[in-house]
């Protein structure tokens, strides 16, 4: 099943589909009908993208605990990228080689047969779920080419998070610390990564100020729960 992202052309779509499913008083409407989760710039995220991008784990993790609906969590991450490749995606350019390095990747994680069980469940073939991690590394790249470079990270500022937080971290997991010239890059990228994604959350903050985003989901909605591809 192909994304639509031309908004009018999915409301004619869903309109037809729903009149569709009517006539199966037997099948419930929800497992079949798929849902506008937001709308950003006229380009629409379903449902079905959300589940597609939680399936296949195409999202960063939040390391702090903190996220009370995957969803949610998965919706608003997807609002962001695509509203990043909607003002930036000519400023870069995804080669198919990357794209197909990422889908092995996905591949070796999941393994080959779930892989097929998930793509059967949502009745797409991996030229759907390319187009899926093509959008993710553009947005990374974006965001690579605009922030990685600007970030500078002085001596005093290693050493004052070796010993506030590399320090107290490593003796609160009963290890050793190791000195500071032997750790010095990890921190520093460690420090780069955390002003980095600050500054992103900033950028994205601004623009989302600017930007026609619509959101059609909140933390509680409920959502029905997707089949299981098992065999």
């Amino acid at each position: 099943m192909k994304r639509i992202h031309n908004f009018t052309t999915w409301m004619a779509f869903c309109l037809c589909l729903s009149a569709h499913c009517l006539m199966f008083a037997g099948d419930s409407l929800q497992d079949i009908v798929d849902r506008i989760m937001a709308v950003v710039n006229r380009e629409v995220i379903t449902l079905t993208d959300v589940r597609i991008v939680e399936a296949f784990g195409l999202y960063e993790s939040d390391k702090s605990g903190r996220i009370q609906d995957i969803h949610s969590y998965i919706l608003n991450k997807l609002i962001n990228q695509k509203l990043i490749i909607l003002l930036a995606s000519k400023s870069v350019s995804v080669e198919k080689q990357e794209v197909d390095s990422y889908l092995n990747d996905v591949i070796e994680k999941i393994g080959q047969d779930e892989m097929q069980k998930i793509l059967v469940v949502f009745s797409i073939d991996l030229d759907d779920l390319r187009q899926y991690l093509r959008e993710k590394l553009f947005f990374k790249k974006i965001i690579s080419a605009k922030f990685s470079q600007a970030v500078i990270v002085s001596l005093r500022e290693i050493e004052a998070y070796y010993h506030q937080i590399y320090i107290p971290s490593q003796k609160e997991k009963g290890l050793e610390p190791k000195p500071l010239v032997e750790v010095l890059d990890e921190i520093e990228s460690a420090i780069k990564k955390k002003r980095m994604n600050e500054q992103v959350e900033e950028w994205i903050l601004n623009l989302r100020k600017e930007a026609n985003v619509q959101v059609n989901f909140k933390v509680g909605d409920k959502v029905s729960p997707l089949h299981q591809y098992s065999d």
